[in-house]
């Protein structure tokens, strides 16, 4: 227990440049635990955006958005004594939302490590979609570490020629829907989807795991890509 609260201590963030102390405290997600181990009334509290909670987030969070705190919208957090355990995705959005409370006189806030790191159960919608959404950077990674791991372009013909990530896969959206699989036969590989702005990615990722593909999943959209491209307008 002491060494538990020694490192929360240390932990304590300042602000830089001011050296102003803050009292919120970065947990990982085992000091988390034990945080709620310790008070079992303790909130965990998602700051993402809506749709975000909506497909995945902690089991037992409550939502509400950073915007919402930005406007100093306290009512569904009425006891500023409670501890609270604040996440997001990367992890800027519960710093905020942090500092904000503390700033409003709550007096137990922890930040935790970003959910992209969490290793728990999770619940929401894409969790029982049978594919799962990552990063471009999470698929680069899957691409390099797994020979079997295949990227899909998810576009219409002319948007692949144009434009397209190197080694990928020309798999549109309809290929999937008309059960024309010829180029991805095996069920077990891994596959990564992506498309324009990451709509037909999404749809087609979600059709691959209806048909039994068991390792599927999409990346988003290649507007947002800062990697090498190929195509015949990369040139011009």
């Amino acid at each position: 227990m002491k060494k538990f609260f020694l490192t929360l201590c240390a932990a304590t963030l300042l602000i830089a440049g001011c050296g102003e102390k803050i009292t919120y405290k970065h947990v990982d997600y085992d000091e988390a635990r034990q945080v709620l181990a310790e008070n079992p009334d303790t909130i965990i509290l998602d700051v993402r955006s809506a749709e975000e909670f909506e497909e995945k987030h902690v089991p037992n969070a409550k939502f509400l958005a950073l915007e919402e705190l930005q406007e100093k919208n306290f009512t569904s957090l009425p006891d500023k004594n409670q501890s609270i355990l604040i996440y997001c995705w990367t992890g800027k959005r519960a710093q905020e939302a942090a500092k904000i409370l503390v700033d409003n006189g709550y007096k137990n806030i922890y930040e935790m490590d970003r959910l992209s790191d969490w290793t728990g159960k999770l619940e929401g919608t894409e969790i029982n979609a049978g594919y799962k959404k990552i990063s471009q950077e999470e698929a680069m990674k899957l691409l390099a570490e797994n020979p079997n791991a295949k990227l899909l372009d998810c576009r219409f013909p002319k948007d692949y020629e144009m434009r397209h990530i190197p080694n990928a896969i020309h798999f549109p959206l309809e290929a999937a829907v008309g059960d024309n699989f010829e180029k991805i036969p095996n069920k077990d590989d891994i596959l990564i989807t992506y498309c324009g702005d990451g709509n037909r990615g999404n749809l087609t990722a979600k059709v691959l795991a209806e048909k039994g593909y068991k390792n599927v999943y999409t990346m988003g959209g290649i507007i947002d890509w800062k990697g090498e491209v190929e195509g015949t307008d990369v040139n011009e």
